[in-house]
């Protein structure tokens, strides 16, 4: 119990850590005020959360479950790696330091604007919901109550947004990745559907925000040159 607890804190140090190492590029965005509440469990929509939940379950054993564990550790440097074969390049915070910067800021601008619609809506996780296990038990907290949104998704959504404007010729492949980094997080048993669904949403609001914002445009434009730069090396 007591090291289980351990590793709770320190993750959670860690998050808070890694947060505060970096600048977002905004804050206040109420996505309370745009997302709808999430499917109670007497909804009809709840039965697709509860149907998806059954599919993430069946993969969990398999190299898709295996990947899902993996996604559950994000960081500039796993967002390189994970997104790496979609421009067909190597993406590394070596390589590409200033859109590692970009990944990483995003990232903080993700995380200071998704609390608030996850404290106004509390929803359990399913882990929580059913009392069941998870891919990644040390992460796991029986009282967070922080499904909805899914912030992986909001993160991993924009991440991919941002790497579609650097490199637009492989939107495709690009959005197909972030979408798959969603999903690991129903396989995790971290999320619903629902949650995940809301994620996208949510993210697309934050990239559109960003896209006003001089701070990222400087950066964005420094990044697209270095990803030129390397593409001539």
């Amino acid at each position: 119990m007591k090291s289980s607890l351990l590793c709770l804190l320190l993750f959670a140090l860690s998050v808070a850590g890694y947060a505060q190492n970096y600048t977002p590029f905004y804050s206040g965005v109420c996505l309370e005020k745009v997302l709808p509440p999430p499917p109670s469990i007497t909804d009809a929509r709840y039965f697709d959360d509860w149907t998806q939940y059954q599919w993430g379950l069946s993969v969990r054993s398999t190299q898709r479950g295996v990947q899902a564990r993996e996604d559950a550790f994000l960081n500039p440097e796993y967002f390189m790696k994970r997104f790496s074969p979609a421009p067909h390049r190597e993406l590394s915070v070596e390589k590409y330091p200033v859109l590692a910067d970009l990944m990483a800021r995003t990232h903080a601008t993700e995380w200071t604007n998704n609390a608030s619609v996850k404290r106004h809506y509390r929803r359990p996780r399913p882990y929580q919901q059913f009392a069941d296990s998870t891919l990644v038990p040390e992460h796991v907290n029986l009282h967070d109550s922080t499904s909805y949104p899914s912030g992986h998704t909001m993160v991993s959504w924009m991440e991919g947004l941002v790497l579609c404007v650097i490199a637009p010729e492989y939107t495709e492949e690009i959005m197909q990745v972030a979408y798959e980094l969603g999903q690991s997080r129903v396989i995790a048993g971290y999320h619903y559907q629902s949650d995940v669904d809301a994620g996208r949403l949510c993210a697309s609001i934050l990239f559109a925000r960003m896209c006003s914002n001089p701070d990222y445009l400087a950066l964005l434009e420094k990044a697209k040159a270095e990803y030129k730069r390397n593409a001539r090396k």
